[in-house]
Order: structure tokens, then C-alpha cells, then sequence
């Protein structure tokens, strides 16, 4: 980070800018901390990278200070009833989907299922100690989940053991990143403002055999961290 944003971050951790506070104009923060307009705009894009700042949605040329998520970053396989547990938390969830539908194109291809076959969809937002930290779809090709009911998944039930009790044994994953804003549905959701920028991963659980078992889309409330050998 250049100068004037180690300043800028200085004074956010002394409080003289408090959490969803909007940011004077660039003209000022350079009075304020020196240097000159292009050093503020890099400076201020450096907070916004490293997640200290975050663009307004309804004005782009506005920032204000973030207000942490609950969980600001998660490492590991990013289970959020594991995560919740390790925290010392009481993992929770709310189910606002659960319905069969025919599969769909994108569907198909990622579990890699023929035209008419049913999946199970189910969407649920996703707490610890009641405070919302996600919002999942899971996608679950119906041949393998017989008999599944909306019961099986409320109060925090992890989808991982409803999966083993029909001998589904995940053994790898596959993931896409991608980065949204959300819309206005999801942004209600979480209370938060519609535009936000979110991470979104779709997951693809395979079998020991290489059989994709279920999918997941989850749009994550923190920042997500891999670990990896090198």
C-alpha cells in the first residue's frame, strides 16, 4: 500500500472514521493526509483491495469503512457447519427453497446428469449463533437422494451427513469463483445494500469414483482462504 492509505487505515483503526462511514471526497483526504489526488485514488484502491474500504453501490465515486462480516476469513474446505462448530458457535439454518425440478443445462453439465432427470433443490440461509454468514443452493440429483425431506436439513443438520447416511462418500471438490453484486432479493436477505460485491462458489462434490454426488452455489459473507501444498 502507498502512503496515504497506511494514513488513512491508521486513522480507521484509531476510530476517527467509524464502521459504514463514508469517506470524505478525494480533495480533502489528500488535505487531510498529503500528497496529491492520484496518490489518494491509489491509496483508496488499495483499501478497497484489501478490504478496509468499500465502494458505495448508489455512488461509485464514494467509499466508506467495512463493516467486517462475522466471519472475516475462513481457510480449510469452507463447510459453514464445520466452521460455525470450530468457532465455538451453534451452526443454524433457515430453509427458504426445497422443491424437485427438472435439471437445466448448467445443471446437467456440472453433474453431469441427462435431459428430464429431477434434482433437488433446496435453498437455505446459513447462521452461526444466529447471525446470518451465508446463503447456499444445493443441488442434489434425485436418483441418489431418495427418500430426502426439508426435516432432514433444518436446525443446522450438516448436508454432509445426510449424504453419508445414503453412502454418498465425498471425496473431492471442484470449485468455480466468480464475483457478483448482489441483487435485490439477496440484498434483503442479508440486509444489506443491493450492489454489494460478493464472491460466489459453485462447488461440485465428487465420489470416490469421480461421480458428481451433489452441487452447491453459495454466496460467501467473508473472505474465502485457501491452503494448499507447494
Amino acid at each position: 500500500m502507498n502512503e496515504i492509505a497506511v494514513k488513512i487505515d491508521a486513522a480507521i483503526r484509531e476510530k476517527k472514521f467509524e464502521t459504514d462511514e463514508i469517506l470524505p471526497g478525494y480533495e480533502k483526504l489528500a488535505a487531510m493526509f498529503g500528497g496529491n489526488m492520484e496518490e489518494v485514488r491509489n491509496g483508496i484502491g488499495d483499501l478497497v483491495y484489501e478490504g478496509v474500504l468499500e465502494r458505495v453501490p448508489s455512488n461509485n465515486e464514494q467509499v466508506r469503512v467495512r463493516d467486517p462480516y462475522l466471519w472475516d476469513v475462513v481457510r480449510g474446505n469452507h463447510s459453514f457447519t464445520g466452521e460455525a462448530k470450530k468457532r465455538g458457535q451453534k451452526p443454524g439454518n433457515k430453509i427458504l427453497t426445497f422443491e424437485t425440478r427438472k435439471a437445466w443445462p448448467q445443471i446437467m453439465q456440472r453433474l453431469d446428469l441427462a435431459e428430464n432427470e429431477d434434482v433437488l433443490v433446496m435453498e437455505r440461509l446459513l447462521y452461526a449463533d444466529d447471525k446470518t454468514v451465508g446463503l447456499e443452493f444445493s443441488y442434489m440429483p434425485a436418483k441418489y437422494y431418495e427418500g430426502v425431506t426439508r426435516e432432514m436439513y433444518e436446525g443446522g443438520q450438516s448436508t454432509f451427513a445426510v449424504m453419508e447416511e445414503r453412502g454418498l462418500i465425498p471425496d473431492k471438490g471442484v470449485d468455480e469463483i466468480s464475483i457478483a453484486t448482489l441483487e435485490k432479493r439477496e440484498a434483503e436477505l442479508f440486509g444489506m445494500d443491493e450492489g454489494v460485491p460478493v464472491l460466489i462458489r459453485f462447488r461440485v462434490t465428487l465420489s470416490p469414483a469421480g461421480i458428481p454426488i451433489k452441487g452447491s452455489r453459495a454466496i460467501y459473507l467473508f473472505r474465502p482462504g485457501y491452503e494448499l501444498k507447494i
